[in-house]
């Protein structure tokens, strides 16, 4: 070890500092997109499943949330793209319940619809028991466009509500019927999971669902660019993997959680003390549990419920980057580099099974050292900083440079 140091010179030191830094960069923007590699997005997920399944890993900071779900309320209304019929939620109900939140004198701290509002709510012409009900002169008891501008004048009204909104082809907000406070809630996955989740973007100067309940109940700024984001001129990943805390289940058994079918509702909502102590204080997440489910590592969770993990892991400072986090990080990255460049990394004594090349194997060998080290990096990172570090990309570069400049591409006739 001491001989290793004695052979680094400034030239070689500064030279490795500067590869160390450019291999960092790389690393950032790899971390801050959706893209993961398929290896990398299998180990990260059974590390996320541990956590959940076997530690059972809970928040340090938790909320007070009311999860109603729409899910066994839906009434089908005619799909303006002329594909028949389409479910949504009931509502006439919807509009009952904000009505009833909006009278109460101590109000929610928040509620969230994470439903989509892009249809009307009419019923289709060729709906049976709408015709039925007409003829029985109960027309009126039908839900119809007055039922939406009536939710319509509730979500006005509502100064702590905001609309879960999609992203269209265009990756511009599809503007729902309603005029509200936006959040974005997109799912887009690049591997078999939801893994990696986008919290600003900056194009649109909108936030995602959880980084605008950070910004609204917790009064965190948001602001970035496609290079980094700041949260309250912190600098900050905008994508994270979730912390995967509740699911359907344990929502159920959480202390300080509530969950109702939003019919089973109804009959509470003219009884003022039961709606105070229901809802007073509290966040309310409205969605559709039932059909919004999305494949997780954890298994399969509704939407609304990852929105709330994400937003859990928002509010522990999952997000966050320290800067000593970064300086290690490069430390360690100019030390590789130094070794890439100057001073090869030994290789692993294994044998494939199989018949390689004499470059190939030489390579794969690099890289399993690489990883090797990386691992052990990734563990003190994690352990000092709850950090996962990226250990495929910035590896296959170093083995990349090392490779190339101890010119392993050649065989050792032609070395020799």
């Amino acid at each position: 070890m001491l001989q290793f140091f004695k052979r680094i010179t400034l030239k070689r030191a500064m030279l490795s500092v500067l590869v160390g830094i450019g291999i960092f960069i790389v690393t950032w923007f790899y971390i801050n997109s959706y893209y993961t590699l398929g290896i990398e997005d299998d180990l990260l997920s059974k590390i996320t499943l541990m956590r959940h399944k076997v530690i059972k890993a809970a928040p340090q900071k938790n909320e007070q949330f009311v999860f109603i779900s729409t899910g066994k309320d839906l009434n089908l209304v005619d799909d303006t793209a002329g594909y028949g019929n389409t479910p949504v939620s009931d509502r006439y109900k919807i509009y009952k319940l904000l009505n009833a939140i909006n009278h109460l004198k101590n109000k929610p701290r928040f509620v969230l619809l994470d439903l989509q509002f892009y249809l009307p709510y009419t019923y289709s012409v060729d709906d049976s028991i709408q015709q039925k009900v007409k003829k029985a002169g109960l027309a009126n008891f039908l839900p119809d466009t007055s039922i939406d501008d009536s939710l319509k004048q509730e979500i006005a009204k509502s100064r702590n509500l905001a609309v879960s909104v999609l992203l269209n082809n265009k990756s511009a907000i599809d503007t729902p019927l309603f005029k509200a406070t936006y959040g974005i809630a997109d799912y887009k996955t690049y591997g078999e999971f939801l893994n990696k989740f986008k919290l600003y973007y900056s194009d649109l100067k909108a936030s995602s669902v959880p980084a605008l309940l950070h910004q609204q109940i917790n009064g965190i700024g948001y602001s970035g660019n496609q290079y980094a984001l700041f949260c309250d001129h912190r600098l900050a990943f905008n994508y994270i993997w979730p912390d995967y805390y509740d699911d359907a289940d344990n929502i159920k058994t959480q202390n300080g959680y509530q969950v109702y079918h939003i019919g089973s509702l109804m009959n509470l909502l003219a009884n003022p003390k039961i709606m105070e102590s229901t809802f007073s204080n509290k966040i309310v997440l409205v969605g559709n549990y039932e059909d919004d489910v999305h494949d997780t590592p954890a298994g399969k969770i509704p939407g609304t419920i990852i929105l709330a993990d994400i937003y859990l892991s928002l509010l522990n400072g999952r997000h966050y980057v320290p800067y000593l986090w970064m300086a290690f990080v490069i430390v360690v990255f100019s030390l590789l580099s130094y070794m890439a460049i100057y001073d090869p990394m030994p290789e692993v004594n294994f044998r494939f099974k199989f018949a390689f090349a004499e470059q190939v194997t030489s390579f794969v060998k690099e890289y399993i050292s690489y990883i090797g080290i990386l691992i052990l990096v990734s563990l003190l990172s994690t352990l000092l900083f709850n950090i996962t570090i990226s250990l495929f990309l910035p590896a296959f570069i170093f083995s990349a440079l090392d490779f190339l400049i101890q010119k392993k591409y050649k065989t050792k006739n032609e070395k020799n």
